[in-house]
């Protein structure tokens, strides 16, 4: 049941959708996903999580390529370094 579910997700289903089709709460569904390390979507990153960002970011990575490492799109890291206090670079490399 889980893999079919995890199945579902990952191609682009809603979680409520596949929770009703198998009769368990929605809650109760991420809850089993996140167990077997399904990362959900619109999901925000752990403090762990955005300090590997800054990090990354720091050392010269793109927000793109932070996003694409640690499985956020660049907008969402954006927002994340931006609240952590991180200069962001202009897209030639200067910090702004």
């Amino acid at each position: 049941m889980l893999d079919e579910a995890e199945r579902r997700y990952k191609g682009g289903e809603i979680l409520r959708v596949i929770a009703d089709d198998l009769g368990v709460s929605r809650q109760r569904l991420a809850e089993r996903l996140r167990e077997r390390g399904v990362r959900l979507r619109r999901e925000k990153p752990s403090s762990e999580q955005v300090l590997e960002m800054c990090r990354r970011y720091e050392q010269g990575e793109s927000l793109a390529r932070v996003g694409e490492r640690m499985g956020f799109n660049a907008s969402t890291v954006r927002v994340q370094l931006l609240r952590a206090g991180v200069a962001l670079r202009d897209p030639h490399g200067r910090v702004r």
